[in-house]
């Protein structure tokens, strides 16, 4: 996974990897329960990275970018159009990435108003 997030890392504005999570987003039905959980996983890592108020570590703030721009590269390790498991490796790794940095995820939790936390 480690690899994974390495390859995948680029230096890129917020805001420009937000339009193309959204992007994707738009083309990513719900279909399948590991999809909804995606979708609420990729949420999640866009709003703390967007929190310009929340004082991110650096490798988590990398790591959670790198595991966005795999989410939205259509042709990564299992080529999101393959029905039924296209996302799959994207799910792994966003996984790996929030367990990896629970520390993080749940010291943003702690330091922000719940209502703006959990509005996703």
């Amino acid at each position: 996974m480690e690899e994974k997030l390495k390859k995948y890392y680029r230096d890129i504005d917020i805001l420009e990897l937000k339009a193309l999570v959204e992007r994707k987003l738009e083309k990513t039905p719900p279909t399948m329960e590991y999809v909804r959980n995606l979708i609420l996983d990729v949420k999640l890592l866009l709003r703390i990275l967007l929190d310009q108020d929340f004082p991110l570590k650096e490798d988590a703030r990398k790591d959670m970018i790198s595991a966005l721009l795999y989410f939205v590269e259509p042709r990564d390790a299992i080529p999101d159009f393959i029905p039924l498991i296209g996302l799959w490796d994207d799910y792994k790794l966003v996984r790996y990435v929030k367990e990896k940095h629970k520390g993080e995820i749940e010291r943003y939790f702690e330091s922000t108003p719940f209502f703006v936390a959990n509005y996703f």
